[in-house]
């Protein structure tokens, strides 16, 4: 906490400092522009119950875990007389702590008072329709399934780093470099040039179809790895409506070296929804297909398993977090219910198959959870089923809970243990 406070004195002293001087310099340049300032803060809380997650009953794994996250943000918005921003300076803390009851705290999940962004963004600079962002800051992109800042752990990844964006009406591009910052819980956070995200990622969306394009290629090298790892994906995203149905595609390849092999893999999304508004309930079907290449040959000079690089978790590939977009083929149907404005019931059905069974099993941090290269084995895994609760309160004050079962397949008992696992949990959040 300690070295939370005292860092977060000294950002906003150079805020104090460096803000009425850059304001000054630019009056003349125009005499409407002006600094405004806010704070924003959000405080969530949630309990999490957990039911043989390692699909052995026998073993005493069952329990309970908790999970409080605190995030204050500080921004100075220097705007012209319309009141749109020019230059924007923002500074965010995060405080993130975790306990438990007959299971261990997840330790990797604690963070006393940190830096988790710091930077500022010059924006359309000299109405050229560039803006400019350097310093600790969060990227996101498209739906998140290989470059995002998840939320659902108490941790959000965020980099240092740069972009530099060009946008007009239709088209935007940016190119982006970053270093992932690495978390450490008793000392500041830092990032290092072991580990970096370069790219480009630009879009088009064409007014009259309301057809958005994108595009992107992204450089992954890591050097703390022995050997090092060069990984590029290249890829295309598309969204829009047709037919009264909404669409969102998405496939990527991935090429390079790593571990003294080439990389060769690819992946796959698509999803279409519809929402019947003149129902009651508002009922929204969607219906998801995922799928990631999965290693076809141990010990060849190629892999085949796709990595989704610093992907989105939690939601994408289930609840329980026992997916990733990795050696996986993933069918999903969900049905969102609306009963009122402030309240929406989210059922949902998951299966999961490997694509390739010659590959392990991977959860959404990327950890092998079972491996079986050789002798008979199914690839299918098993099915998820759950549901969940949103309420909203206020603006201010939001609710969820949910609960999801997981029904164990072929491919875990061909590879052990294979008891069922249940999850419950509730959460709510607070923002000011």
């Amino acid at each position: 906490m300690r070295k939370g406070l005292v860092l977060l004195a000294v950002l906003f002293g150079l805020i104090a400092g460096i803000a009425p001087s850059f304001a000054q310099e630019t009056s003349s340049a125009g005499q409407f522009l002006q600094w405004r300032t806010a704070w924003n803060a959000e405080d969530r809380f949630r309990y999490e119950y957990k039911h043989d997650f390692d699909f052995d009953k026998s073993k005493k794994d069952t329990g309970s875990q908790f999970y409080q996250r605190l995030r204050v943000g500080f921004d100075a918005a220097l705007t012209d007389e319309y009141l749109d921003p020019k230059v924007d300076i923002y500074i965010e803390m995060l405080d993130a702590q975790t306990g438990a009851y007959q299971i261990k705290a997840n330790s990797g999940q604690v963070d006393d008072f940190d830096l988790h962004q710091a930077f500022v963004n010059f924006i359309d600079i000299g109405g050229s329709g560039v803006d400019v962002k350097a310093g600790r800051q969060e990227f996101k992109y498209g739906k998140g399934r290989l470059v995002a800042a998840p939320t659902w752990a108490n941790r959000i990844r965020s980099f240092d780093g740069g972009v530099i964006r060009y946008h007009n009406d239709a088209f935007y591009a940016d190119i982006l470099y970053g270093q992932d910052v690495k978390y450490n819980d008793n000392n500041l956070n830092v990032s290092s040039h072991v580990e970096s995200l370069t790219g480009v990622y630009g879009g088009y969306k064409a007014q009259k179809t309301n057809v958005t394009t994108e595009g992107y290629f992204l450089s992954q090298d890591v050097t703390s790895s022995s050997p090092r790892t060069r990984r590029y994906t290249i890829g295309f995203r598309l969204t829009g409506r047709a037919l009264g149905l909404d669409y969102d595609m998405e496939a990527p390849y991935q090429f390079g070296r790593t571990q003294n092999r080439d990389i060769s893999a690819y992946a796959f999304h698509l999803d279409v929804s519809k929402t019947f508004g003149e129902i009651a309930w508002k009922p929204q079907v969607a219906v998801s297909y995922d799928e990631a290449s999965g290693d076809k040959k141990v010990g060849d000079g190629t892999t085949n398993t796709f990595n989704p690089l610093y992907q989105s978790t939690h939601d994408p590939y289930g609840l329980l977090d026992f997916f990733r977009w990795q050696n996986v083929r993933n069918p999903e149907l969900s049905l969102t219910l609306s009963p009122t404005s402030k309240l929406k019931l989210k059922p949902q059905v998951d299966l999961f198959w490997l694509q390739n069974t010659n590959d392990s099993w991977y959860n959404s941090s990327g950890v092998v959870v079972r491996t079986k290269t050789s002798g008979d084995r199914s690839s299918y895994v098993g099915t998820e089923a759950s549901l969940r609760v949103f309420y909203d309160f206020s603006k201010n004050v939001k609710a969820e809970c949910g609960y999801a079962h997981f029904f164990c397949g072929g491919y875990v008992k061909d590879t052990g243990s294979h008891d069922d696992v249940d999850w419950v949990y509730s959460q709510i959040t607070l923002k000011i």
